[in-house]
């Protein structure tokens, strides 16, 4: 009887009874009639069989102990982290040697699992775990995503919510820069017209996934007028507006259901990232997965351009694909809106105090000339002239070599973009000659504190007579000529306001919503002077 049920055992978990038969392997092969070459093969195969039955057994105790510690019962605890259950799995089991590639791609699908892809990531791991070819940690790493996902799902949670709302905003929240500042504007404009806003992130995959809401749209967030929507979530709302259409490139699993009477995708960015005389390169996003995307989530849409730069672009080098979008002819204009006190400027320059031309933008090399002679000549150096930068240290480095002198180069986010605009004179804002800047913020927040603009042609039809236009090799007697003329400093200055108020105020903005449908309560006062003009966002 014992016999019968050694042999079940046996035929249950061969591994394990190879394992343990293979200590007798030396004995039986001493026993072999064979001698010289192939008894010393016999003896080293004895050998290091029970070595690797060892390591067998060993592998197979560390897998089901990590699924024991993944799901073990007790009180519901912080989740399982997947680092912490692979530090005692390999103390158990020696050292994998799972390659690196394999190791970043398991992380990256624990990354996408856990922000907003959890049904595609999941399926990838799990084919990982129960996989018998893959490397053992491999599949390790992946049961414990598994489970540790698992048991935060499993956590009791809400039911999810049927929310009312009068704007829906579809955006990547997790952003730093010019889409946040474009949020937060229009925010900060539907609330004050007693407009009940809701938020949904939608995090552009595989790009900084796991950062979290951008804390200038934290903050605005209350529960009551602006809401955040969870995957679990329905709402309904008179306009749905998607902003930011990379993050549209690849749709979420996890999405909440938007019911919306009328949705606009604003096109904030070029499909690809630069333009030249062979067409564009370095895809950014497609035009059809975008277009076919929110169709099959949010339903019939429109696209709008925020500006001409952008529908320029759609329409020389998109225009096959654009067959069947419906892109509006007017377009998106980014807002101005109350975010914080602009700090007072430094006043009128005395005689002999040297000039201070400026700059703000993200620290990456497309935002200025890829030319260095180009870059050296749009912000000169002279004895009278003081070049001041915020987000410029890392890419002038990278292209000059070294910060000039005469330069001061502030990181990206050092302090508030409104205390760096109230110290300089006039704004020279300059990017690489291949990129299409899509919009334009920089320079409008200049504009919006009263400090007049030297600007490349192509933003001629975007802002009008509120700017002078020039190359690069013309800034220096531009700015010059500007600065012993205080009534063409005045006119700027007038004509920068007037263009806010018409084109990008709060006040343009919510003309253009009502006019797709949306009720506003109260209007917003108009902008007055720059003095009581209002920065958009901090840090840029």
């Amino acid at each position: 009887m014992h016999l019968k049920h050694m042999v079940e055992a046996a035929a249950r978990r061969p591994d394990w009874a190879a394992a343990a038969a293979a200590p007798f392997a030396p004995v039986v092969v001493l026993m072999l009639p064979v001698e010289g070459l192939g008894q010393m093969t016999s003896i080293v195969i004895g050998v290091l069989g029970p070595v690797l039955g060892a390591v067998y057994l060993n592998r197979h105790r560390a897998l089901d102990w990590a699924r024991t510690a993944a799901v073990s019962p007790g009180p519901v605890r912080k989740r399982t982290s997947l680092r912490a259950v692979l530090g005692n799995v390999i103390g158990r089991s020696g050292r994998a040697g799972l390659p690196p590639g394999k190791r970043r791609e398991l992380e990256l699908w624990e990354t996408r699992m856990n922000h907003g892809w959890s049904t595609t990531a999941a399926a990838a791991l799990r084919e990982v775990a129960e996989s018998g070819s893959e490397h053992g940690e491999a599949r390790v790493r992946a049961m414990a995503a598994l489970c540790g996902h698992q048991i935060s799902r499993g956590r009791p949670q809400r039911a999810g919510r049927s929310l009312e709302a009068d704007i829906v905003i579809v955006s990547t929240l997790n952003l730093r820069g010019g889409t946040a500042s474009a949020n937060e504007a229009e925010i900060l404009a539907y609330r004050a017209a007693g407009l009940r806003v809701a938020l949904v992130h939608h995090p552009v995959r595989d790009r900084a996934m796991s950062r979290p809401i951008d804390r200038r749209l934290r903050d605005l967030i209350d529960g009551e007028t602006v809401v955040e929507v969870l995957p679990e979530d329905t709402v309904r709302c008179d306009l749905a507006i998607v902003r930011f259409p990379m993050a549209l490139e690849h749709l979420m699993d996890d999405r909440p259901r938007i019911d919306a009477a009328k949705t606009v995708l604003l096109v904030n960015q070029t499909p690809f990232e630069e333009y030249g005389l062979c067409g564009g390169h370095g895809t950014a996003w497609s035009v059809r997965d975008v277009h076919r995307n929110v169709t099959g989530w949010l339903g019939p849409h429109t696209w709008y351009a925020i500006g001409p730069a952008v529908r320029d672009v759609l329409r020389e080098h998109h225009a096959d694909e654009l067959a069947g979008i419906d892109l509006a002819d007017d377009f998106w204009y980014e807002t101005i809106d109350a975010v914080e006190r602009v700090p007072e400027r430094r006043g009128r320059r005395n005689a002999g105090d040297p000039i201070r031309i400026g700059r703000h933008s993200r620290d990456h090399v497309l935002k200025f000339p890829n030319m260095a002679k180009h870059l050296r000549a749009a912000y000169p150096a002279a004895a009278d002239i003081e070049v001041h930068m915020l987000g410029a240290h890392d890419s002038v480095t990278r292209i000059l070599g070294a910060i000039p002198s005469g330069w001061t180069c502030h990181r990206f986010g050092a302090m508030p973009a409104a205390d760096f605009l109230a110290g300089i004179d006039v704004y020279v804002y300059f990017i690489d000659e291949s990129l299409v800047e899509a919009f334009g913020r920089a320079p409008l927040e200049a504009m919006a504190v009263g400090i007049p603009c030297v600007l490349p042609h192509s933003f001629a039809e975007l802002f009008g007579d509120a700017a002078i236009y020039c190359a690069p090799d013309e800034v220096e007697a531009q700015v010059r000529a500007l600065m012993a003329d205080p009534v063409r400093c005045a006119e700027l200055t007038a004509a920068g306001l007037r263009l806010i108020r018409e084109e990008f105020s709060a006040q343009a903005l919510l003309r253009r919503v009502e006019g797709l449908g949306v009720t506003t309560e109260s209007a917003l006062e108009p902008v007055g002077s720059a003095a009581a003009m209002v920065l958009e966002g901090g840090r840029r």
